[in-house]
């Protein structure tokens, strides 16, 4: 098991973590995302050794390592930036961790069956015999993806390990390194800015902005009720559309109110909320998936601002007031920016952010 506990990293006034406690357990998935300088890689060489915090502590099986020497924590880690030796062949790289001085000893017969075994995995066993310069990004970032997998590791932290790679190999390996890492009993962090990414990998979410743990839990939950207005503009694809208004109690129930619509909020909501924020400023979330284009009794004009068709659906951007709003439409219609529309709320469950601290209502 890992923990982390109370994490702080500062360089002078400048804070890059702030009080990051996370635990991951043998064998879980942890995704940590955010956008970028959110503290993602700095949590990374943390855990791995290379980098000692300011405060706080690292514990791996209940024992603290936050002193102990990186080549002593048996943390695996590929780093962000590769970190490549441009001397050593593809395969002497991904090689180097198990041959390197206090690892455990092992054939050279057993040594290349290993790291010909994760180059086949990544679809690089044909490059073995070549040096980094030689290589494109992408294949790169599977040298030093497989040199951090061909360990026998305690914990697994990979740091943006797909992010650079084409859309078609990037989805095959996202599956295939779930399977692969679910089988072993080591606690693994994967980070990505790409929230869809880290949903789709990871058995729980963290997501980390300006070094804060904004909120952490399964990605059904993370996706469907973000606690906060920065989880809610990171996740979704696209994400959730956010519309700053005024609540408003009128004939007993409670309206949002904005400059281009006016909606009723389910009386669920409104019994939550209390009569306290009857009145508060709030942003509204509205999921593209749950809107729709057409009349309706609960349709507001729009004008569509582009049109981006990517297949069986396109996305929608329409002009609403002064805000866009986005939703997925299915192939079949195109539409001419400039053109007046409908836009259908009636489906749409509303979820509601104060407008000032950013905290889901």
């Amino acid at each position: 098991m890992l923990e982390l506990q109370g994490i702080d990293q500062r360089w002078g006034e400048a804070r890059a973590l702030d009080s990051v406690s996370l635990a991951v357990e043998p064998g879980e998935i942890l995704g940590v995302t955010g956008p970028s300088g959110a503290g993602k890689s700095t949590l990374c060489r943390i855990v791995a050794g290379v980098q000692t915090p300011s405060r706080g502590e690292v514990c791996i099986d209940g024992e603290r390592v936050t002193q102990v020497p990186p080549e002593r924590r048996r943390v695996a880690i590929m780093f962000e930036s590769y970190a490549l030796y441009p001397h050593l062949s593809v395969f002497d790289n991904v090689a180097f961790p198990l041959r390197a001085p206090g690892a455990p000893p092992l054939s050279r017969r057993i040594v290349g069956e290993l790291v010909r075994e994760q180059l086949r995995f990544v679809e690089l066993e044909h490059l073995e015999h070549r040096r980094p310069s030689e290589l494109s990004g992408g294949q790169r970032q599977r040298v030093a993806l497989s040199r951090a997998l061909v360990q026998d590791a305690r914990v697994f932290v990979l740091d943006e390990p797909i992010s650079h790679l084409d859309a078609k190999l990037r989805h095959t390996l996202r599956g295939a390194m779930r399977r692969r890492l679910m089988r072993g009993s080591a606690p693994i962090i994967w980070t990505a800015p790409d929230a869809t990414e880290v949903l789709a990998i990871a058995d729980r979410v963290a997501v980390l902005v300006e070094g804060r743990i904004r909120q952490v839990g399964a990605p059904a939950e993370i996706h469907r009720r973000p606690a906060h207005l920065d989880v809610a503009r990171l996740v979704g694809d696209p994400p959730l559309n956010l519309l700053e208004g005024e609540l408003a109690a009128r004939d007993g129930g409670l309206l949002f109110l904005h400059p281009a619509l006016t909606l009723p909020l389910p009386d669920a909501l409104r019994w939550r909320l209390g009569a306290e924020r009857a009145t508060a400023r709030v942003v509204l979330g509205l999921r593209p998936a749950e809107l729709r284009v057409g009349p309706s009794a609960a349709s507001v004009p729009a004008r569509v601002w582009v049109w981006e068709p990517l297949g069986r659906y396109g996305i929608l951007s329409l002009r609403l007031g002064d805000d866009l709003v986005r939703l997925k439409v299915e192939r079949g219609r195109s539409f001419q920016p400039g053109e007046a529309v409908t836009l259908d709320l009636g489906g749409a469950a509303p979820l509601l952010f104060d407008a000032t601290h950013g905290g889901a209502l």
